[in-house]
């Protein structure tokens, strides 16, 4: 039991802010092992817990000092007031009003620290490497950290063409699903296959971009959205007024 307490309040926090993170779309261009997950959980751990015990600090004062008929029931409980030791939590890991306080806390704010760093902490930083790789001479990062991610998680409709590694099978269609950027399989859904196929027959599209996987040979080619449009009206138009069956 000691074992489980001690890993909801060691662990935790910081492996729920790297949960959220991840979630977020901020993603390392490989998956990290065990012991770098550690570290970066660690890192994270550090203000996660600093603002829990923090609130905890204020709320324990005001059990102290607000008495009735003005105090209310989140305080009405024995708050315990803090000193600066582990020991402290280690005995108030025996309340289950503390560790239910503490998961609760961790989950909220693990949630906003990743909001935090995915917002603002991670283009700030990323802002300052740029112009240390640039006075360098080094090409910048991509604000995306994987090709994948870059072409295809952002949330808007693609008109794509398919085409396997050994040219057997080639698939015209609307992206509508594609997988995150370490899902081993790199499955993806097409959605009117057969009505972009016959739109791409009748028109000359321009591709804005072409994805290859350079394991696999499978190809991706992007065409340029609003030339997609500009075609698909007017194949509908020619369909409507007869001239294709």
């Amino acid at each position: 039991m000691k074992s489980l307490i001690s890993l909801i309040i060691f662990t935790l926090p910081g492996l729920l802010a790297y949960f959220w993170i991840n979630l977020f779309g901020l993603t390392p261009t490989t998956k990290r092992d065990s012991s770098e997950v550690i570290a970066i959980s660690a890192l994270l751990w550090i203000p996660t817990v600093a603002t829990i015990l923090i609130i905890y600090q204020i709320m324990a004062g005001l059990s102290h000092v607000i008495h009735a008929p003005f105090d209310v029931w989140i305080i009405k409980k024995d708050w315990t007031m803090l000193s600066s030791t582990i020991t402290d939590i280690n005995k108030l890991t025996d309340n289950i009003w503390f560790l239910l306080y503490y998961v609760l806390l961790s989950l909220v704010i693990s949630f906003l620290l990743a909001i935090l760093v995915f917002t603002k902490g991670y283009p700030l930083l990323l802002g300052h490497i740029n112009k240390v790789r640039k006075s360098r001479g080094v090409a910048p990062l991509s604000s995306q950290s994987t090709v994948w991610n870059e072409m295809f998680l952002n949330n808007q409709g693609q008109i794509v063409e398919y085409i396997k590694g050994d040219g057997t099978v080639s698939l015209t269609g609307c992206l509508i699903r594609v997988p995150r950027a370490h899902e081993p399989d790199k499955s993806i859904v097409l959605e009117a296959v057969d009505h972009w196929t016959n739109v791409m027959d009748y028109y000359d599209v321009p591709i804005d971009n072409t994805f290859i996987d350079t394991i696999t040979g499978a190809v991706i080619k992007v065409y340029n959205t609003t030339g997609a449009e500009e075609a698909q009206q007017l194949y509908n138009e020619r369909v409507n007024n007869g001239s294709i069956s």
